[in-house]
């Protein structure tokens, strides 16, 4: 019996879809190649996995018993797919690293200091991502590790916490709290705010959502990067609210910081999926080295 990798891709497809236009549209096939792609899965079985009409597509008996099997060795498949991705870039000795804009700039030079000291032989690849991916590369597996500020919406991640800081507000020079020392979170909900460009759990968490209960965000910007968060900052549209590594190293005329009193600490960590290789396990050991005997 010759069942292949796609006949068991096309069977779930059209299975989880009940329409082979949208299962083909999913799986990026013409439909006439999916029809002769179940076709051919149903011969080789010998008997039919799908009854159609004209206006449905339903699965067989025969095919309700096979759907869960089908289902269980496509994610076997992809955890063995993950693995062998995994050992390839081990062999190749290649760490891709991808962090968030503005995240961890007081470590990373450190960081891949030490990394390079201790694998002198592997090739570190650093890749900077912006406030459109939180997630710095891990969602769509651009990175085999990447140091982040939780939260973001992906379950499968591990995360290892290495820091945490104090959130600030962000100002305008002139602004009303501007001579405050330090501010509380009832001070600036209503004010007008900048926000990231993608929505989730990672913009809402700079917006305070969690605090907000009956006062929404006045969301009048959306910046992807600090710089032009900054800058939306400066000319008076609105605040932002941010790190306090952010006042620390991205300082500039236009803007002051505030420490918010009443906001719990943002944190700062490396994501991973799965069982981290030899490559990322080192990577993660030096991140956590650095960032102790950091003294701010």
């Amino acid at each position: 019996m010759n069942i292949q990798v796609r006949h068991i891709h096309s069977f779930i497809a059209v299975a989880n879809e009940k329409s082979f236009a949208r299962a083909a549209e999913k799986l990026n096939v013409s439909q006439p190649a999916l029809s002769q792609t179940i076709i051919q899965l149903e011969q080789t079985l010998g008997f039919p996995v799908f009854e159609r009409t004209t206006r449905s597509v339903s699965l067989t008996p025969s095919g309700e018993k096979l759907l869960a099997r089908a289902r269980a060795i496509s994610q076997s498949l992809e955890a063995l797919y993950g693995e062998a991705r995994s050992l390839q870039l081990a062999l190749k000795n290649e760490l891709r690293v991808g962090y968030m804009i503005g995240t961890a700039v007081q470590f990373i030079p450190a960081i891949v200091r030490e990394f390079e000291r201790i694998r002198p032989g592997a090739s570190l690849h650093l890749q900077e991502f912006d406030f459109s991916d939180p997630s710095a590369g891990l969602r769509d597996g651009k990175v085999d590790c990447g140091i982040i500020r939780p939260p973001i919406d992906l379950d499968d991640i591990d995360l290892v916490e290495i820091a945490r800081e104090k959130c600030v507000a962000c100002l305008p020079t002139g602004h009303r709290l501007s001579r405050q020392e330090t501010v509380v979170l009832d001070d600036i909900l209503d004010e007008p705010i900048i926000a990231a460009p993608v929505p989730g759990v990672w913009r809402d968490y700079w917006l305070a959502n969690d605090y907000r209960v009956d006062r929404p965000a006045k969301v009048v910007f959306e910046a992807a990067t600090v710089e032009s968060e900054l800058q939306a900052v400066a000319s008076g549209r609105g605040i932002s609210i941010t790190a306090d590594s952010t006042a620390q190293y991205y300082a500039r005329p236009g803007v002051v910081f505030r420490p918010i009193r009443d906001m719990r600490e943002c944190v700062i960590a490396i994501g991973y999926r799965g069982t981290p290789n030899k490559l990322v396990a080192d990577f993660i050991s030096v991140v956590n080295r650095v960032s102790q005997g950091h003294d701010g």
